[in-house]
């Protein structure tokens, strides 16, 4: 068993690799995002994910067979980490949603491939060590899915949860729901573990050790299936709230127009020091978003009114910039900026 549990866990590990793999096709950092493309991206790459899942699996329950060829198998395939390589700092939140929008269905996938599996193994009343191996591979699995799903929804709180304000709570509840997930994973992992024992003593399971396995798969599975919906709703609606968020932005009206041209350049370089400002931490909150907002505002109608055809072209990519950050498109609105802030030239002194 522990060489079985040795190939397992190494399996699983490829697999996370291949999904986060996957996902890297989700990520691309090019300076204006295709927000539907992106999407797209996800989905395609959700089922290439979801099918190299089965085939882990089938390669795990495989390799345990024979301790010799999960032997082999661990050693061919071992890898350093399950981690992706990915720093989630460089993507957009609309890249960052995708993942997670990824995980959490790969997640609720493999939980109800460990329902399925458990019920066909338990159909017939018995439950033999080959069997044990079998679903311990499925629970496994879905563990390490669940984990790294949560693991995106947590960075995704630190880096776009103050402004996803409307439908942050939908994200709490999927959170909440993989959590009572994993509970579920490690009681069924518990329970196959006392079941090891008891065969390798050379009896057989209890029939209510049997139903209670039975039953506590059954409800990892349903509670897999609210989540998938309950994902689906938050990633619609998600997408929503990012497009309110840049309307609102967009919309602020100027309240300080300068009167001449030095004036309307200070009030670009105001606009420049706020975005550097509000991205030392790599997010935006609400309230500097606001903040920037106004000031873009500002900047873009004193450079309108007193700009001149030279500075007059830089209101356009201030508007840019701000909507990059009320969509959550930081790394492209730091670029952006630093590009803004080359083309503004040397700042004039104040009076």
């Amino acid at each position: 068993m522990k060489k079985n549990r040795n190939t397992i866990l190494t399996l699983v590990i490829v697999l996370l690799v291949s999904v986060a793999i996957a996902c890297g096709g989700t990520a691309s950092l090019d300076a204006t995002p295709d927000t539907q493309s992106t999407v797209e991206a996800a989905i395609a790459a959700t089922g290439t994910a979801q099918a190299n899942l089965q085939a882990t699996i089938d390669a795990a329950v495989a390799a345990t067979a024979t301790s010799a060829a999960a032997e082999a198998t661990a050693e061919a395939t071992a890898v350093p980490s399950p981690t992706p390589s990915v720093e989630y700092v460089t993507l957009t939140e609309e890249e960052l949603a995708a993942l997670i929008d990824q995980a959490v269905s790969d997640a609720t996938v493999a939980t109800q491939e460990c329902a399925t599996a458990t019920t066909a193994a338990t159909a017939d009343d018995t439950v033999t060590q080959e069997e044990v191996d079998t679903m311990e591979v499925y629970v496994m699995v879905a563990d390490e899915t669940i984990a790294y799903a949560e693991e995106l929804i947590y960075a995704y709180y630190d880096l776009y949860g103050e402004l996803a304000t409307e439908t942050l709570v939908l994200l709490q509840a999927i959170e909440e729901d993989l959590s009572t997930l994993a509970g579920e994973a490690e009681a069924i992992y518990d329970m196959l573990q006392e079941a090891a024992v008891i065969l390798e003593q050379g009896l057989a399971l209890t029939e209510e050790a049997i139903t209670q396995l039975e039953t506590t798969a059954q409800a990892a599975g349903d509670k897999a299936a609210e989540i998938q919906t309950r994902n689906q709703t938050w990633f619609q609606n998600r997408q929503a709230e990012l497009e309110n968020r840049a309307a609102t932005a967009l919309s602020t009206q100027a309240g300080n127009v300068a009167t001449d041209r030095k004036g309307a350049l200070l009030s670009a370089f105001d606009y420049v020091d706020a975005v550097r400002a509000g991205l030392a931490d790599n997010k935006i909150s609400p309230a500097e978003l606001a903040h920037i907002a106004q000031l873009g505002a500002n900047a873009s109608a004193s450079l309108n009114a007193h700009g001149g055809p030279q500075l007059q072209q830089f209101s356009g990519s201030i508007n840019d910039i701000t909507g990059q950050l009320a969509r959550g498109q930081m790394p492209q609105a730091q670029a952006n900026m630093g590009n803004l802030e080359r083309a503004l030239g040397n700042r004039p002194s104040r009076p």
